[in-house]
C-alpha cells in the first residue's frame, strides 16, 4: 500500500504496518511517500535497501515492556537483509534517567548505533533525511566507492544536522573528525566539543545526546 505524501517521484520510506494511522505516520505523510510492507523482521522502517531502523518510543521505555527483546531480535534477525541496522531512541525528560544505561546496552552490548530523538517530529525529519541521504549516495557515481570505516557514522551525523540546533554540515564533519564515531561523540564532555565547534553548538549537541546540560 502506498500513501503519496511527498510526490510520486520521491523515493518512498518503507514502513511496518503497525505504524499506519499513528501520529508519526501523520507527520511523515506530508514529507515523503510511505510504503507499508509486512515481515520487516522487527524493523520499523527501511530508509533504503541497505539500512533498517527500529524506533524505541518514550512509551516503550516507560512501560518497561519487551523493547529490549525487540532490539535483540532486530540485531539477530535473518529476515532483515540491510547491512546497517540503527536504533532510534526517544530521549525525553521522562526517559532521561534510563537513557545512558539503554545507550550502553544497545551500543556496547549489542554493537548497534543509537540516534537519540526528543520528539516524533524530530523522528520524522530524521527518517526523511536518511532516505534522501541514501538516495544521493546510490545515484551519484562519484560517491559509489567501497565504504571506509566511519562512513556510516558520517552519514548518521549528517542526518542529525536537521534536528540539532546550531549543528551544520561543517561542524558535523569537524566533530566526526575529532571524535571518530557517534558513540564517542555521545560520551564526550561538552568542554571537549566546545574546543571543536564552540559553546553554542556544543551545548546543543550535548543536550541532544544526554537530555540535560552538563
Amino acid at each position: 500500500m502506498m500513501n503519496k505524501g511527498g510526490g510520486a517521484s520521491q523515493t518512498p520510506l518503507v514502513v511496518a504496518p503497525c505504524w499506519q494511522d499513528t501520529q508519526l505516520a501523520a507527520l511523515l505523510q506530508p514529507l515523503i511517500p510511505l510504503s507499508y510492507k509486512e515481515n520487516l523482521g522487527e524493523a520499523d522502517f527501511l530508509p533504503s535497501r541497505n539500512t533498517a531502523v527500529i524506533f524505541i518510543t518514550e512509551a516503550d521505555i516507560i512501560s518497561g515492556g519487551g523493547f529490549r527483546r525487540r532490539v535483540v531480535k532486530f540485531r539477530q534477525s535473518s529476515i532483515i537483509s540491510a547491512e546497517r541496522r540503527i536504533v532510534v531512541l526517544q530521549n525525553t525528560p521522562l526517559t532521561a534517567q534510563h537513557f545512558n544505561n539503554l545507550q550502553k546496552f544497545i551500543s556496547i552490548d549489542l554493537g548497534l548505533p543509537v540516534i537519540p530523538v526528543q520528539s516524533l517530529q524530530e523522528t520524522a525529519q530524521l527518517l526523511v533525511r536518511m532516505v534522501a541521504s541514501e538516495t544521493k549516495i546510490q545515484s551519484n557515481p562519484f560517491r559509489m566507492r567501497p565504504r571506509k570505516m566511519g562512513n556510516h557514522d558520517q552519514q548518521l551525523l549528517h542526518s542529525l544536522t536537521s534536528v540539532v540546533p546550531c549543528l551544520g554540515m561543517q561542524r558535523a564533519r569537524a566533530l566526526l573528525a575529532r571524535f571518530g564515531t557517534l558513540q564517542a561523540l555521545a560520551e564526550a564532555p561538552r568542554s571537549a566539543m566546545e574546543e571543536v565547534v564552540g559553546r553554542a553548538a556544543a551545548a546543543s549537541v550535548h543536550m541532544f545526546f544526554n537530555g540535560r546540560a552538563e
